[in-house]
């Protein structure tokens, strides 16, 4: 049997990047869903998970950077806003998902960016390190 990389590791710092980058993104991911998981699925309590509550379920996936925004900020900063000070997800679904997809779009970006900045930081320490 031949070894590839996925059963040795990472062989350069550019594979470590991405694979790091990887591991950010999936965790963003899971993060989302386990929030959204930790406050049930049915949504309305009465034992039936129907269409509307797992359009609901998506629209909180979509949501989630608007929702930790929102229990992050100072509740004055919320109330000076016009904001509830209490309340863990915006009120309307379209605002939120508005709001939240540039909100993933930067975070998913940002990692990307990171992989590429690390990845182009070890290899210049590999580089120097060999002469």
């Amino acid at each position: 049997m031949v070894p590839n990389a996925a059963m040795t590791g990472p062989r350069t710092n550019t594979e470590a990047a991405q694979w790091l980058a990887c591991a950010l993104n999936a965790g963003l991911l899971a993060g989302a869903v386990a929030v959204v998981a930790a406050e049930g699925l049915d949504l309305n309590r009465d034992g039936v998970f129907t269409a509307h509550e797992a359009l609901l379920v998506l629209v909180r996936l979509l949501a989630f950077p608007v929702h930790v925004l929102l229990q992050l900020t100072p509740a004055p900063a919320l109330e000076f806003l016009g904001l509830p000070p209490a309340a863990p997800w915006p009120s309307t679904a379209a605002v939120a998902v508005a709001f939240s997809l540039p909100l993933w779009g930067v975070l998913v970006c940002g990692v990307l960016v990171l992989e590429a900045w690390l990845g182009m930081a070890w290899e210049a320490a590999a580089r120097r390190r060999e002469r």
